[in-house]
Formats: structure tokens, sequence, C-alpha cells
């Protein structure tokens, strides 16, 4: 039986249709504001990708937060790897300044002093160790140094001997000696397969005419290698990267230190090494690719 325009049937179906759309349709979300009830309630609706957003928002802010405490954790573990370096080193550092007998005059207080001192490496499981040779120009003294290449850190023996042996020519005086120079010799020594006769080390600041010397930080130490000139040590020394290097042909020797920027110079004085009144180093920071220092420079 067919329906006309004014059946009341057809209105129902058409709002009955209306209502599944609706329902089908994805809500979106409302804030009503009722501040005042004299006015109209206030109606926000947000976008319906809102709470996508708000979901992918959380979830990058939770992977961040992630991230961080990791970095945290790793920065710690190497925080208190280095503390645990530098406590080695001064532990063998003071075990020379507590030592008995006071200074270091040789003979059985020395040996007794030496002999006392524990002469084991820090061990941790599966360490590498290597060990190099140095030689005292001066008197002929010999020190091997064992150091665990894993963490750096030398033995208590090894380092109490080189410290000393490291010492001030003048005073007899002695200053803690840069792992990175330790750590610079040990490679120098293993490039060339020889022992490292040692020139000069630990300079007293009061006998130091350089402004800035890093002798007198225990960070310098000038060298010879044994069938080597001191072009070819300085040619190595260049190819190895090291910061500080001062070339002295007509003296014999090279400087070697571990500054955080780069100096390169040559000085053609004679007696350059550690004697009462002689100094040497970079005048006022010039760059042996700029020039080079003559004879008689003054100190840097």
């Amino acid at each position: 039986m067919a329906r006309g325009p004014n059946d009341p049937t057809l209105g129902l179906a058409r709002i009955l249709k209306q209502k599944d759309k609706t329902s089908k349709a994805k809500a979106r979300w409302r804030i009503m504001v009722a501040s005042d009830p004299s006015r109209p309630v206030r109606t926000f609706t947000l976008p319906r990708l809102a709470p996508t957003l708000a979901t992918l928002f959380t979830v990058a802010l939770v992977a961040a937060t992630v991230l961080l405490a990791f970095g945290s954790w790793k920065l710690s573990g190497s925080l208190g790897a280095l503390q645990h370096r530098v406590r080695a080193m001064v532990q063998a550092a003071d075990s020379v300044a507590l030592a008995p007998g006071g200074e270091y005059g040789g003979g059985r207080g020395n040996d007794a002093m030496l002999a006392a001192t524990t002469a084991r490496v820090v061990q941790t499981m599966g360490a590498r160790t290597g060990k190099f040779i140095i030689q005292a120009a001066n008197n002929g003294e010999e020190v091997e140094v064992v150091l665990n290449l894993d963490t750096g850190e030398v033995d208590a023996a090894g380092y109490t001997r080189l410290r000393h042996m490291m010492r001030c020519l003048r005073t007899t005086a002695e200053t803690p000696i840069d792992p990175r120079l330790i750590d610079l010799l040990y490679r120098i020594s293993q490039r060339t397969k020889q022992k490292i006769i040692l020139v000069s080390g630990f300079r007293a600041p009061m006998f130091s005419l350089a402004t800035l010397s890093y002798h007198t930080r225990g960070m310098a130490a000038d060298i010879r290698i044994p069938g080597m000139t001191p072009l070819m040590a300085r040619d190595l020394a260049e190819s190895m990267g090291v910061h500080g290097l001062g070339y002295y042909p007509v003296s014999g020797f090279i400087h070697v230190d571990v500054r955080d920027d780069n100096s390169r110079w040559t000085d053609y004085g004679q007696n350059r090494q550690d004697g009462e009144g002689t100094e040497h180093g970079p005048s006022r920071g010039e760059d042996v690719r700029s020039g080079e220092i003559a004879p008689g420079s003054g100190p840097g």
C-alpha cells in the first residue's frame, strides 16, 4: 500500500535513519563550562584527533624519560671509573709522601720503601697489561713501568720509582705525574720497541723561567729514543698526534707534553736540558709553521 507525503511514518523513518548515522559517527570531546547561573553554558568542542595526539605525546614523553635515565646511568658509570682511577693515582702519590725515610737519597732507605710498596697492578677480569722501560739520562737508572691498559692505572712500585726518577734535578722535589703523560710514553715505547731515555721531567716552579711550563705540573718530559735522531723522534711524535712538541736538534732531544691545544717549536740552542739557569719552550707561543725559534729565545 503506497504512503503519501503526509504519512507520519515517513518522518519517523527519517528520524531513525538520522539517529543511526549520528551514532555511527565518531563522537567529539566536549568541554562544558557553567561559571555563572545567569549566563548560558559554554561548550568547547575538541578536534577528533586530540585523543590520538595526546596519546602520541605521552608515548614520546615516556620514551624520552627512559633515554635520559639510561644516559644518566651510563654517565654515572663512566664518572665512577674515572674517580676510581684518580683515587688510585692519589693513593700511589700519598704512599711516596707518607713513606718513612723522608727524602729520597737512594741506598737502603729507598730500597726498603720500594720493597714495602705493593707491585701489583690493579686487576680487573680480563684486563690487559703493558709495560715499558724508562732510563734516566743523567745516571743511567732504569725503571720498568707496568700499567693496566683498560683503566690506565700504573703499578704502585713502578709509579713510585718513575715519580722519583722524574724529580726536579735542582731541588729533588717531586710531583704527581699526569696519567696521560705515562700513557704517551708507553705508546712511544711500543711504537719504537725501545726504552725511553729521560732527559728532564719535573721542574720546580721557582727554577722555571717559563710563565706557564708544563714541566712544573708533571705534564711534560724531554726524551731521547735509542737508535733515532731527534728529527726522527719528532716526526714519530708528530704522527702520533702529540699536542705539545718541541724539537731540539742541537741539544739532541724532543719535548713532549699533554696540553689540551697544539703547539710546535724548534730551538737550536745548546744545552737546553734541565741545567742550572736554562729553560726551553715555545717563545710567546710561536708555532713552528709560522717561524722557528732562534737560539737564545725567551722562555715559554
